[in-house]
């Protein structure tokens, strides 16, 4: 298979550079050396700057799989204003149950990374925190950079920060994505302090057989399932940490959820759906209908750390 290689993209400066002096105007050049100063928070200095923002991984064949898809969601958000891959009205309900975990396990003036942080659009409620977000998006990065937040290039397995740094670790639709689960996870506790906490949210029952497709059009999205037990298991078991609680991330009638599998799940499902536009049974029957019958889209677990964990 192709590799995909990275094109340089505009802005982007090296940590050394050489530049023209600013006196030399018969276009001399003098070598000088750009040194990145790094945050408080870094454990290392970055590989790289681009558009002041640190650079802390070598940009791949997965990395440039996601800036696709990343582009793809920012193009139709451009043009139309939309999610295309999921309705405007599940993505808050979603961030809505992470949004309400936030706010009671953290306190103003707590240091918060936002795992996978995307547009920024969860921490924006929350100037009272410290804010810090990593993603492999340039896009996504810039617009969570616009919002005040400060972020940096780096896949996970490349965590950047110091040991024991943050109260608050959010990872939200990331761990389904990712390539070595149990290296993610190691590495976001080493940066947890040990009274922090870690909210993780991901999708829970899905069926994985359109990623299969070979006309789908992206190679990697996501690559594991979850449910209520294996998220548990995961942090319980192979990590040791405390589960302080698990809650459902948002409801929708898609046939691969439906608790009870039926013939024709998938059109019902979708007619359901219609139904939901109707405001009155929206109100009064909708949702208590849905929980019912469907599991959630989303699941999150909040958990501790019993034990240290060092990289």
């Amino acid at each position: 298979m192709t590799l995909v290689r990275w094109t340089i993209p505009p802005g982007y400066e090296p940590t050394h550079r050489v530049r023209a002096s600013a006196s030399g105007g018969n276009g001399c050049v003098v070598a000088e050396q750009n040194l990145i100063m790094t945050d408080e928070v870094f454990a290392r200095s970055p590989l790289s700057q681009w558009e002041g923002i640190p650079v802390f991984s070598t940009p791949d064949r997965f990395t440039e799989n996601y800036e696709r898809i990343s582009a793809d969601h920012l193009a139709s958000l451009s043009e139309h204003g939309t999610n295309p891959w999921i309705p405007e009205r599940l993505w808050r309900e979603m961030e809505a149950t992470t949004i309400d975990l936030i706010r009671k396990y953290s306190k103003p003036g707590h240091a918060i990374l936002d795992v996978g942080v995307g547009l920024g659009r969860m921490l924006r409620n929350f100037p009272e925190l410290r804010r810090h977000g990593m993603d492999i998006s340039r896009g996504y990065l810039k617009a969570s950079q616009a919002a005040g937040i400060d972020v940096c290039y780096s896949r996970i397995e490349d965590m950047p920060y110091k040991s024991g740094t943050f109260d608050v670790i959010v990872c939200t639709d990331v761990l389904e994505h990712v390539l070595d689960l149990h290296l993610c996870c190691e590495r976001m506790l080493s940066v947890l302090k040990d009274t922090g906490v870690l909210i993780v949210r991901v999708p829970v029952y899905e069926d994985l057989s359109r990623y299969l497709d070979p006309e789908f059009p992206y190679e990697y999205v996501h690559v594991r399932n979850f449910d209520a037990s294996s998220i548990r298991l995961l942090f319980e078991r192979i990590f040791e940490c405390k589960c302080l609680e698990l809650t459902p991330g948002g409801y929708w009638p898609l046939g691969d959820r439906m608790k009870i599998k039926l013939p024709l799940a998938r059109a019902g499902s979708i007619a359901f759906r219609a139904f939901s536009y109707i405001p009155v049974v929206r109100t009064a029957f909708y949702k208590p209908i849905v929980k019912a019958v469907y599991h959630p889209i989303d699941m999150n677990v909040v958990v501790q750390k019993r034990r240290t964990w060092s990289r």
